[in-house]
């Protein structure tokens, strides 16, 4: 398989493995999605099977000219669902007799069966040379391909280029490639027509030949697959660049709930058991970090009152700007110093409980209350390594909890 022809296969192949997932979630009701998945379908097996060892093969268990016929079908039909799909009216049984695109293509691949049919054995697996070309039918065989190939791209460059001025940006520059790329294939469908027709542009000494055609057709080919693919790269770059946000946000609260965890074991929501002396790695990290933030906060909660009093012995200044992350994390290790004090087993102390908010005072925003935890872990870690004071200017004796 040529290098482009494969570009071509992967691009369309996976295209229809990208649409599946949300056509099952809606149980393959969504004509215009399905649309979209069968037509690529349609052209990467068509492109698959239009491949010289795969037409030997199918050849010589059917008989010849199957091949060659199998994958015009699948091209010419997948080209006409997909137009179907830029037009946003699906084909059904109302729409088809209604639909130039179905007419059309059912019309040309009529005409290309029966010429096929017309043909001896010895003439059905023809290419564009001129031995094949001297017979009509051959030649109308391919026109008739061309007609429909010319209409379609056409008409999804057309549509594409509609849609790409309204959306996104991400859309309107996969659009807008797309449409250049099939606009190129158009042109190359008129040049081939010509070359079909007219002897004298397959006589030797001609400026452009088919070769140049050929090219052509091959740099639009795969405009048209980069256009496709870009949805899907881009997809799976925001899917890593979020994982690894959800993975820093996860290990940012690492210090404040381990220390809290430690006192209030009874945290952890996920008590799963693993096996080895590691625990299992974490395949969702944005529930790991969601979970994670719950169990902080439920610590912090049932650490409020020893909260209260190791607010109470900071300096005022410090005391009443808890919203900063310096001075929450001082809270913090301060109150669990004076937890420690106390038996693990014993009651909290008869005092009101302090709330620590996010360093953007935004509590009831999960994102921003968020990053006020993290940046309070964070500060927690950098003071974990610098001594601490009982009151102002006391040393303090450091007590870990593990």
């Amino acid at each position: 398989m040529r290098a482009f022809d494969c570009v071509a296969v992967v691009t369309l192949l996976a295209g229809t493995v990208w649409t599946l997932p949300a056509l099952v979630r809606r149980r393959f009701r969504d004509p215009m999605r399905l649309h979209l998945c069968l037509s690529l379908l349609l052209m990467g097996l068509g492109n698959l099977l239009a491949q010289p060892a795969l037409i030997s093969f199918v050849d010589r268990h059917t008989t010849a000219g199957v091949a060659k016929c199998s994958y015009n079908a699948m091209v010419l039909a997948g080209l006409c669902l997909m137009v179907s799909f830029l037009r946003e009216r699906p084909v059904n049984r109302r729409t088809a007799v209604r639909s130039w695109e179905v007419l059309l293509c059912a019309g040309c691949l009529a005409g290309m069966v029966t010429m096929t049919v017309l043909l001896p054995s010895r003439l059905r697996n023809h290419s564009l040379t001129s031995f094949f070309l001297a017979d009509w039918r051959v030649r109308v065989f391919y026109d008739l391909g061309n007609v429909f190939l010319f209409f379609g791209y056409t008409a999804c460059a057309l549509l594409a280029w509609r849609l790409a001025r309204a959306g996104h940006p991400l859309r309107r520059w996969s659009l807008t490639v797309i449409s250049v790329g099939l606009i190129g294939l158009a042109l190359s469908c008129v040049y081939r027509m010509l070359w079909v027709n007219v002897p004298a542009l397959r006589a030797p000494g001609v400026p452009v030949t088919y070769e140049d055609d050929f090219a052509f057709g091959i740099a639009d080919t795969i405009l048209v697959c980069a256009g496709l693919s870009l949805p899907f790269f881009v997809g799976v770059l925001q899917l890593v660049r979020d994982r690894l946000e959800h993975r820093a946000q996860y290990h940012g609260l690492e210090e404040l709930w381990r220390r809290l965890v430690a006192l209030y074991p009874e945290l952890i929501l996920d008590q799963r058991p693993f096996s080895g002396r590691r625990p299992l790695p974490v395949a969702d990290y944005a529930s790991a970090t969601y979970r994670r933030y719950v169990e902080c906060r439920d610590g912090l909660t049932r650490l409020g009152p020893y909260l209260r009093l190791a607010a109470d012995e900071l300096p005022d200044g410090e005391a009443a700007l808890p919203k900063q992350p310096r001075a929450a994390a001082r809270i913090i290790g301060r109150a669990l110093h004076l937890y420690g004090e106390q038996p693990l087993g014993g009651a909290a102390p008869k005092t009101t409980a302090l709330f620590i908010p996010g360093s953007r005072d935004a509590s009831d925003d999960y994102e921003s209350d968020l990053v006020g935890l993290i940046e309070i872990s964070r500060e927690l870690r950098t003071l974990h390594a610098e001594p601490e004071t009982d009151a102002p200017g006391d040393p303090v004796r450091r007590t870990t909890h593990r």
